[in-house]
Order: C-alpha cells, then sequence, then structure tokens
C-alpha cells in the first residue's frame, strides 16, 4: 500500500518539467471532444468494447491507482512533452456475473502526434459517477462493488 501511494507521488512529481503544449485538436474529430487533459477530472466514458469509433490508443504504462470516493486516480507515464496529451476512461457498461462483478475498461490516449523523448508522469483523475449509476439501474441497489478490469489489473470501487 505504502509503495502505492509512493508510485503515486513520484507519477504526480514527474509532472513538472519538458515544455508541454502546443494546443492542437486530436487528429480523430470523431471522438477528439471526448477526450480530456490530464489536469482535469473526467467523467469515466460508458462506452462498449465493440464501439466501432477509432478511439486514440497511443501507449502508456500502468504505474499505480487508488480509488477515493468516486474519483479514479490512476498514475501513469507516456513518452511526450512537446504537444498536449489527452485522455479517456473508456468502461464497458455491461457488467460480467461474478462476485463482486466486473467491467473492463481502457484507457484512450492521443498524443497528438508528439515524437519528443521525456518520460512524462500524471495521475489522471477520472469520476467513476456514472458507473455507479449504471450499476443501480442494473441492479436496482445504489450500493455495492464493482471490479475495474484495466490493462488486467483490477480497480474495486466500492460505493
Amino acid at each position: 500500500m505504502i509503495r502505492r501511494l509512493h508510485s503515486l507521488a513520484v507519477a504526480a512529481l514527474l509532472t513538472v518539467g519538458a515544455g508541454v503544449a502546443c494546443q492542437a485538436s486530436g487528429p480523430l474529430e470523431q471522438v477528439g471532444s471526448l477526450l480530456t487533459d490530464a489536469e482535469v477530472l473526467a467523467p469515466a466514458l460508458l462506452v462498449p468494447q465493440n464501439d466501432p469509433r477509432p478511439w486514440p490508443s497511443d501507449p502508456w504504462t500502468y504505474i499505480a491507482h487508488r480509488v477515493v470516493g468516486d474519483t479514479l486516480l490512476l498514475g501513469i507515464q507516456y513518452g511526450g512533452g512537446c504537444r498536449e496529451h489527452r485522455f479517456a476512461l473508456l468502461v464497458d457498461p455491461v457488467f460480467m456475473e461474478s462476485q463482486p462483478v466486473q467491467v473492463v475498461a481502457r484507457l484512450s490516449h492521443d498524443a497528438d502526434g508528439d515524437l519528443c523523448r521525456a518520460l512524462l508522469g500524471r495521475t489522471l483523475r477520472f469520476d467513476l459517477t456514472g458507473l455507479r449509476q449504471q450499476f443501480a439501474a442494473s441492479y436496482g441497489v445504489g450500493s455495492g462493488t464493482v471490479v475495474i478490469r484495466l490493462e488486467g489489473r483490477p480497480i474495486t470501487y466500492t460505493f
């Protein structure tokens, strides 16, 4: 637990540096407006796994995570430093029946063609309220636990 918190702190500290950001829109206008910059609290988007839209999938590396209330704090690293990077947490709205129920998620990352080589770290923040509401609509109860599977890692969300 302490190691995870330390990793989140390191990821947060890595956010300084390497000249951030030309304001450029993403190359995929169809989903570009749904991607958000790393500094805001963004809603987790309920998007089926078979969604036909071409979500950006630039590389990133998982560092750590923590759930605080309805907010997922996701520590990641990625290469860049010359352009704005945008992200979206895509959560499949279909619950896999298990105890507790599970959903599959993926992180869409648009590096906007950034070829710079700085190793950047960020702590992304995603609002999971929509997932909680989807759970309540599906199961008729307002509290529960959902395991979010992101890159094969279990993220336990209890509300």
